[in-house]
């Protein structure tokens, strides 16, 4: 379920208070997070109705699999922009970024790998580090448009229908994973429109793999609450937090900024993070 903005305010501020040394990391996450709250509240999308919805997840197919849908070209550069001046107010070099849709078409592609690809293309002066700051833009941009169309589908019940590994909604892959304070089940979270659903505990978040002999886990410094799950079948990696050992329940996309260092621990013993 969706988080609102007085909830993610206020576990923002808890975990100020809990690890101030994340205050800037968690100011600046806000910053974006309320940027793209903004945006999301100015967009329009029409869909289909829930009864056709609810039809597709039953057949098999996620949400969006059928319908054709588009991205405002004007829309996603002002956004984008947005992003740009937040990354500047923190030292980032964006000068290159900066003039980026002068040249571009008004057909913005919608799934994150083309899009990239599309804005780099010919484009060889970029560094990797300039690269990776341009991932980072366009996949929150490009969130924007698809947590506004789990906005609008808000409410229906992805678990009674579906337990694959892609997202049930725009079939992207998750980006982290919570195991449920009330039964202790296994909740997957997109890693552009956040939606949450259901999937087998004992299971690869990626490849499906379930054998036991090839899914692994550690923790960073003993902690049971924070773990990295990981599979020696696709040799991917996957961030995990119990909610029963925290006590409470979890936000994912403010969890996926403060566990980065998760991220860092889990690409030195060689896993591979399925968004680099």
């Amino acid at each position: 379920m969706k988080a609102s903005k007085i909830e993610v305010e206020n576990a923002i501020n808890d975990y100020k208070k809990q690890k101030p040394q994340l205050t800037e990391l968690l100011d600046f996450f806000y910053s974006v997070f309320n940027l793209k709250e903004q945006y999301i509240r100015q967009t329009s999308l029409i869909l289909s109705s829930k009864e056709d919805i609810i039809q597709e997840l039953k057949s098999g197919r996620y949400l969006m699999e059928s319908i054709t849908w588009s991205i405002d070209k004007n829309s996603f550069e002002n956004i984008f922009k947005d992003l740009i001046k937040i990354l500047k107010q923190r030292g980032e070099n964006t000068d290159k970024f900066e003039k980026l849709f002068l040249n571009i078409s008004d057909l913005i592609p919608t799934k994150f790998p083309e899009l990239m690809d599309f804005v780099i293309k010919d484009k060889e002066d970029i560094t990797q580090s300039e690269k990776d700051t341009l991932s980072y833009v366009l996949w929150h941009t490009l969130s924007v448009f698809y947590k506004k169309t789990a906005e609008i589908f808000n409410g229906i019940d992805y678990k009674t229908y579906w337990t694959k590994a892609i997202c049930p909604l725009c079939g992207n892959l998750p980006k982290m994973s919570r195991l449920n304070r009330e039964d202790g089940k296994r909740i997957l979270a997109c890693f552009l429109c956040w939606t949450e659903w259901l999937v087998p505990r004992i299971s690869c978040a990626y490849c499906g793999n379930n054998s036991q002999d090839t899914l692994e886990y550690f923790y960073a410094n003993g902690n049971k609450v924070y773990r990295v799950d990981i599979c020696k079948v696709c040799n991917k990696y996957i961030k995990t937090i119990d909610e029963k050992l925290l006590g409470r329940n979890v936000n994912l996309e403010i969890e996926d900024n403060i566990t980065y260092h998760l991220d860092t621990l889990a690409i030195s013993k060689g896993y591979k993070n399925p968004f680099l």
